[in-house]
């Protein structure tokens, strides 16, 4: 599989996950099949998925610097408050739970991670009223 973003980078990513991707499909079908026929394909069609995730992954290596995609976006213009935290998904907060993406330093060696234990903003979420040309409104059951 082959995309074309206009991001190098970002393209090769890509195709890195569609490999991976490939690869484990072809690993679940080959453990469910008992053919042989079906077991030489897959076996062909993994070992090409090894291959072809191998050269994306050389190809990135070669470029050298490739994060955060893309990586010619100046740092200083994102928001400095998040670029690097890591912000709970949970309702009620929860502590750090110390994994490498919420602590320690980040992979593209500009900073250390940080955790936020609540979402950020203040008061509680209200839904705005449904419009009633989206047909969407709860209450109205007719």
């Amino acid at each position: 599989m082959s995309v074309s973003s206009g991001n190098l980078a970002a393209d090769l990513y890509t195709n890195v996950m569609a490999e991976s991707t490939d690869r484990l499909l072809a690993t679940r079908l080959d453990e469910l099949t008992d053919g042989p026929g079906m077991q030489e394909m897959l076996s062909y069609l993994i070992a090409r998925d090894t291959m072809h995730q191998n050269q994306w992954l050389e190809a990135l290596e070669a470029l050298d610097d490739t994060v955060p995609v893309p990586a010619s976006f100046p740092h200083d213009e994102e928001n400095q408050e998040y670029n690097y935290t890591f912000i709970s998904t949970r309702r009620d907060p929860q502590p750090d739970p110390e994994a490498p993406w919420t602590q320690g330093a980040t992979p593209d060696s500009r900073s250390e991670f940080e955790y936020l234990s609540e979402q950020p903003g203040d008061g509680e979420v209200v839904a705005p009223e449904p419009d009633p040309n989206t047909y969407n409104d709860p209450d109205d059951q007719q």
